[in-house]
């Protein structure tokens, strides 16, 4: 993936010397960067304060201990819509999706076990025209109702229904919903992004939906579904020495795949969670 300017073994040695010669029985803070290479694109992760310790330190695990039984349930939900974002983001790159679907009702649906038990019905439907990859997760109106966002695969412009007969797709899609959920009470609006890194548009739409499902009451509650076929490939992980600049990392890193073809840089940075990442895409 890289060229020999980043020997990746070398540098994660280089931290691992400097860790034991600077703090042989303490903690050194680095760098951590995990880059993910998805079928037409990349997505670089960088850690700026990621901790490491040579040895336990007993009073540091005690600390911890502490603290989750303090229960800083605040953290523990701002970390698992971090955590819930980034997993769905990156499923929706490895599936490569191309289209979005949102589902919507007309009535004023707050029940989020309906709607999960709703779209299931609709997936089984869908399963009947081939295979369905998705990635899918909700949106919260005002009014309290709720809304399904699919990222999936752009369908063709035709398609056979129950009857053998060639119908529209979209038109196909939308009765199977409403067959669901009744004739009057529901629609689908289907949105096919142009030009490059669709999938990249795609998939930090719906991420940005499901972070905020993620809340103090529900906690462990599953704030996404994604099909079981999608594999997200192996992380490749570097380590770097904290004293190095976050954007040396970034210039050295993109530098690399600007050679190999990859353009449409997007880059997010979080200072106040410390850290920072960027995307690519080839042509």
């Amino acid at each position: 993936m890289h060229d020999a300017s980043i020997n990746v073994a070398e540098a994660n040695r280089n931290f691992a010397a400097q860790q034991d010669e600077l703090h042989p029985n303490g903690h050194q803070v680095g760098k951590y960067v995990t880059i993910h290479q998805f079928p037409r694109g990349v997505e670089v992760f960088i850690d700026e304060f990621y901790e490491t310790w040579s040895e336990p330190d007993p009073d540091a695990v005690d600390q911890k201990k502490a603290d989750r039984g303090e229960g800083d349930r605040e953290r523990n939900v701002e970390r698992a819509a971090r955590r819930a974002k980034t997993k769905v983001r990156r499923l929706s790159k490895a599936m490569q999706a191309d289209c979005l679907l949102t589902l919507t009702y007309r009535e004023n649906v707050q029940d989020k076990k309906r709607v999960q038990v709703d779209f299931k019905a609709f997936r089984q439907r869908l399963a009947a025209l081939g295979k369905f990859s998705y990635v899918a997760t909700l949106e919260k109106q005002e009014r309290g109702a709720y809304h399904i966002h699919v990222a999936c695969h752009q369908f063709p412009a035709w398609l056979k229904n129950e009857e053998g007969v060639r119908v529209k797709s979209y038109n196909l899609i939308r009765s199977m919903w409403r067959r669901v959920v009744g004739r009057d009470n529901g629609n689908v609006d289907l949105t096919k992004p142009r030009g490059r890194n669709s999938s990249h548009r795609i998939a930090c739409y719906i991420a940005k939906y499901v972070s905020k499902n993620v809340d103090g009451a529900e906690l462990n509650a599953k704030s996404y579904w994604a099909s079981r076929d999608i594999e997200v490939p192996k992380p490749e992980r570097i380590w770097f020495p904290g004293s190095m600049e976050t954007w040396e990392i970034v210039s050295m890193i993109a530098k690399r795949f600007i050679a190999k073809g990859y353009s449409d840089i997007a880059q997010y940075a979080d200072r106040l969670n410390a850290f920072h990442w960027f995307s690519a895409c080839l042509p």
